[in-house]
């Protein structure tokens, strides 16, 4: 089956999902951004269309700015712009598209309506995917073990409803990670977690012993119904992270959020008080993965 994201050459054209990706261009992004991190970086001068919800203004901004270090010209796209999105992609000039859109699937639907030159960025799609997020967390994972090839990682919350758990998933297995783990109620798990090469974890205890690497995700109380989480106090008191339920893992395990966390249900206090130098550094690696993307899809363009 062509993959959407590739040439017929093989060569990284849109920037979709981790899912499929071939490791070459996993690697090739995460080098490009370490590169970045130690250069000052030059662009090429195209468009960069942003199509980003109102509600997603920091990365909005944070885009923009993106373009702007690399010499790209950022332009802000309608918010309804989204709305009819095939006619839309279908008219935009040669250039690069950010898209944040509420239906999973949304990039991919971008990819096939754009037009000549058009290459896409999926900053979110629903529940789907979400790329560069679920890099940055790979990377995070690189620069602590420098080998994935012999961790167990467990990812905690709501996997059912994320689209960064989706894509870390796929981008741990095509780099080797042999042992994927996932605790949470079995409501905020997706079915096809075996399919994803993913271990359901009976409890959270069985989830962390001995794991070397924890992501947890945020828990999404408002969007998820009373039927899928009967409270977030109950599921704080099963599922929320202590340093006391910590000390199952490894003792030098790696904490990783997937996200904002909400003190006293996702984690304790504690806990919380703990990730702020981690929280940095995702942001800092997402900021030069952005910057990555962004030069290989612009430049790679025709």
């Amino acid at each position: 089956m062509l993959n959407p994201q590739l040439d017929r050459r093989g060569e990284l054209i849109h920037l979709l999902t981790t899912e499929g990706l071939p490791r070459r261009h996993v690697e090739r992004l995460l080098d490009a951004a370490r590169g970045l991190a130690e250069r000052s970086a030059a662009g090429q001068g195209s468009s960069v269309f942003l199509c980003l919800p109102e509600e997603a203004a920091r990365d909005r901004q944070a885009y923009a700015a993106a373009a702007q270090r690399l010499s790209l010209s950022a332009v802000e796209l309608d918010a309804q712009a989204g709305d009819a999105l095939a006619q839309t992609v279908a008219r935009l000039a040669p250039g690069l598209l950010v898209l944040r859109h509420g239906a999973s699937g949304a990039a991919h639907c971008a990819a096939a309506h754009a037009a000549p030159g058009l290459r896409i960025l999926n900053a979110g799609d629903g529940c789907h995917a979400d790329p560069l997020p679920a890099l940055a967390l790979v990377q995070a994972m690189l620069d602590a073990r420098q080998d994935l090839t012999n961790l167990a990682v467990t990812l905690v919350g709501d996997i059912r409803h994320s689209r960064v758990a989706r894509s870390v998933i796929h981008a741990m297995t095509t780099l080797g990670v042999p042992e994927v783990r996932a605790a949470a109620p079995r409501t905020l798990l997706p079915e096809n977690l075996p399919q994803l090469g993913v271990r359901a974890c009976a409890s959270l205890r069985e989830g962390l012993q001995d794991a070397d690497v924890v992501i947890v995700l945020p828990l999404q109380v408002e969007g998820i119904s009373g039927a899928l989480l009967p409270s977030a106090r109950e599921y704080a008191h099963a599922y929320g992270l202590t340093p006391q339920a910590l000390a199952a893992a490894r003792s030098d395990a790696l904490l990783l959020p997937a996200g904002a966390l909400t003190p006293g249900i996702e984690v304790d206090g504690d806990v919380a008080a703990s990730l702020a130098p981690i929280e940095a550094r995702l942001e800092d690696i997402e900021l030069h993965l952005r910057l990555a993307a962004l030069e290989l899809l612009s430049g790679d363009a025709p």
